[in-house]
């Protein structure tokens, strides 16, 4: 998750699209298999602040309760990272799902981060302060696409703080305007909306994950479809 800006809502689209995928990994293993969420914000890491307000939130409960702590579905590190791409890669080979959190004004984890990528998504809010780094993001992922270890990325683009039809289309009009190598951005068709809910859940596990399993099923099907149809052409 990346965009070369910061406050698009990279942190929130990271962490629940994680805990997305370690309840279905956690349902389809019938066995936690691990997810691994790495802070890659130089500044601010709040992803690994998610992490570390819930574990004294949970241990506080848990004394007053004499109960054992919750474990945290999430295994997260931040930064710094000697190597990333080298560590991604490490993690994938150990059978790791890898999240990275990649702050807006590192291009040096954003490239590292992407040579070892399956996807990249690009978080936008809809508004004219985030659409103006849209072209720069993807125009840096770019100049490292033909370095990529496995041959190339997919890349999408999700809206989020949405808070209406016409915010939603007005953007897509200027969103089907940019490329990305020659080919127009995909833009997914799920959307987040601007709920208070999501700006209270620092720290939490969140108790509804509806938009963003819409979010990671849309990834999966429209990946899904891609191998099917290539699949028919060989």
């Amino acid at each position: 998750m990346a965009c070369l800006k910061g406050g698009s809502t990279k942190t929130t689209t990271t962490n629940f699209l994680a805990f997305v995928r370690a309840i279905r990994r956690k349902r389809l293993s019938g066995k936690g298999l691990p997810v691994k969420v790495l802070d890659g914000d130089t500044v601010s890491q709040t992803t690994y602040r998610w992490l570390k307000k819930f574990r004294d939130a949970e241990a506080r409960r848990a004394e007053a309760r004499q109960e054992e702590p919750r474990v945290y579905p999430l295994d997260v590190e931040r930064y710094p990272f000697e190597d990333l791409d080298e560590y991604i890669a490490e993690l994938r080979a150990d059978g790791y799902d890898v999240f990275a959190d990649i702050g807006g004004g590192n291009v040096q984890l954003f490239h590292k981060a992407l040579r070892q990528a399956d996807r990249l998504i690009v978080p936008l809010s809809p508004s004219e302060f985030d659409f103006d780094r849209v072209d720069p993001t993807f125009s840096e992922a770019a100049t490292v696409y033909d370095e990529h270890a496995r041959g190339g990325f997919e890349t999408y683009v999700l809206l989020s703080r949405v808070i209406s039809e016409k915010q939603s289309r007005e953007c897509r009009e200027e969103l089907g305007k940019l490329k990305f190598r020659g080919e127009p951005l995909v833009v997914l068709e799920a959307e987040v909306e601007q709920l208070i809910e999501y700006t209270r859940q620092l720290g939490k596990i969140p108790p509804n994950l509806d938009e963003y399993t819409s979010v990671w099923d849309e990834i999966m099907r429209r990946e899904a479809q891609k191998r099917a149809a290539l699949k028919a052409v060989v």
